[in-house]
This record gives C-alpha cells, structure tokens and sequence, in this order.
C-alpha cells in the first residue's frame, strides 16, 4: 500500500510538472482499486489490487501511458497468497485523413508482470500489443484492430486478435461497442487442454445531464459471452495472467463529474471462471473504483 501511495504521489508530480511546463499537454491521473471474491471455488479465495495510471498527451498528436498496479491473490487449504506486481507502458500517434473524414490512432503498448507464484507458470510475463483504430469525425461511427503477443515461461506463447466496431446511437447520447477476442496458444498443456479460445464482449454506456451531485454524468452496461484465456484488455491495459478459463460475465457501473476536472468511476458485477484441469466452476463478484483528474 505504501508502494502505491508513493506511486500516486510522484505521478500527481510529474502531472502538475507537465501542466505547468506547457498549456499544449494534457494530463490525466487516476488511482484505482478492485476487490473481487470468489464464489464456490475450490482453491481461490479472493483477489485485490491497487494502483496508479498517468496519462499525458499532446495537443491533438498524440500521447503515453504509464501505470503500476499491485494484485494479492488469496487461495484456500492453506496456499500462501500469490503476490504480484504489473508495469504497463502505452504510446499513441493521431493522423488525420480528410478522404476518410476521420482520425486514424497508432498504438503499442507493453506489459510486464512479476509475481510469487512458486510454479514460475504466472511469473516473469511480458506482453506486447498493437492497435490501429479509426473514430470518425463526428464521433459516431468507430472501429479498431487490435493484436498482442504474450510470453510465459515454462513453453507458452499466446497470440490474441481483436476486431472492435462501436456506433454512436440515440441521437449521441449512446455508445454501442462489440469486441471480438480471438486468442491462441502454443502449448495446449499449458492452457488447461485449450489450443484457442473465442469470447465476444458487448459494452453500452449512455450520457445523462446532471442536475446534482449524486446524478452520474454515465450508466454503464456490458457482458461478455464464449470463453476467454490469458486475454489482454487494451481498454483497461491489463493483462489475464492470474485468471482461470473466463466463460461469460456481466458489468454494469456510473460515472460522476465530482468537479471540473475530477470524475468517479464505480462498476460491479460478475463474472464466471472455469478451472478445466481441477474441474472447478465458480464465479467471482467484484467492484472496481477509479479516481482520476485533469490537469
């Protein structure tokens, strides 16, 4: 917890540095949190994690991502609790194309997670992943391609595709969004009897005008359907390594504009997990917050 603490302090820092030393940058920083207990598992009791996200970018050029998060991972019958830490860098370049009336966003990030797991299985991951995506002018219309590049150690690679399309609806007060994730690994004995996976992930947030405090600015929804194994998620930049097979999920959630520059972001749900090798069906309830402002 100190280590976080210590983190969000020297990213507010760096934020406000930025801020100053120019009107052109944008700063975004954000501490978070999720807390997630497991249901009718045979082996995993429950799982937090903490961490700090800043965010900068330049004019409309183009920007970077850093974050850190700390994960503990609580397991029954007396295992030791599994420790880890992530790092996580992103950079972006904005074109702008006037025969497609639109902006087309270069993207690459990298992962790397280290962990206690005493099997070397979950630990000394590294991640890379690319994406090129297009948001039309008048923000309706989107669509992305995304690909990421997982090594494991002990004889695993993971490969993950991922199609997105997203429509503006409801005369702009909605944003429908459908990813496809489409992963494959190399070693079938190291991915619970599983050569690849299919999963789709549907997302629909809707704008409210606030007249108070308490009224979010957005409501959130979203599902996930098919099964899913060591995925990355470029919307959240994080990275699968801990869970088990993902075979459906619900999300629903708010955001508030607390100030001018301040936003709340609360979600919960639940998602289900299958441990093919132990036989284990279970699901795990969570909620996640997320603090950030712009400086």
């Amino acid at each position: 917890m100190k280590k976080n603490i210590m983190l969000l302090c020297c990213t507010t820092v760096l934020a406000s540095s930025l801020t100053h030393a120019s009107e052109a940058w944008k700063v975004n920083t954000a501490a978070q949190g999720t807390y997630l207990g497991y249901s009718n598992s045979q082996y995993r009791d429950s799982l937090h994690e903490e961490g700090a996200v800043v965010s900068a970018d330049y004019l409309d050029e183009g920007g970077v991502t850093a974050g850190y998060t700390h994960t503990e991972l609580t397991l029954k019958n007396n295992q030791p609790r599994l420790d880890q830490n992530s790092y996580f860098l992103s950079a972006r370049k904005h074109f702008y194309i006037d025969e497609l009336a639109g902006k087309i966003t270069l993207r690459a990030d990298g992962h790397f997670i280290d962990n206690t797991d005493p099997s070397n299985d979950t630990d000394d991951v590294s991640v890379g992943a690319t994406q090129a995506s297009y948001l039309s002018n008048n923000k309706k219309y989107y669509a992305d391609f995304g690909y990421a590049y997982s090594h494991y150690q002990n004889n695993l690679h993971v490969s993950q595709y991922t199609p997105t399309v997203g429509v503006g609806v409801f005369d702009g007060d909605g944003w429908l969004q459908l990813r496809g994730y489409f992963i494959e690994t190399s070693n079938p004995e190291r991915a619970q009897g599983l050569s690849s996976t299919q999963a789709a992930e549907i997302k629909y947030t809707h704008w409210l005008t606030p007249d108070g405090l308490f009224k979010p600015s957005n409501l959130q929804i979203g599902g996930l359907v098919g099964r899913r194994f060591y995925a990355v998620d470029m919307d959240a930049g994080t990275v699968a390594n801990l869970a088990d097979v993902q075979t459906g999920g619900i999300t629903t959630g708010a955001e508030w504009k607390v100030s001018e520059h301040g936003k709340v972001l609360l979600l919960g749900g639940n998602n289900f997990y299958k441990n093919r090798t132990a036989s284990d069906s279970y699901s795990g309830a969570f909620g996640y917050l997320n603090a950030s402002v712009v400086w």
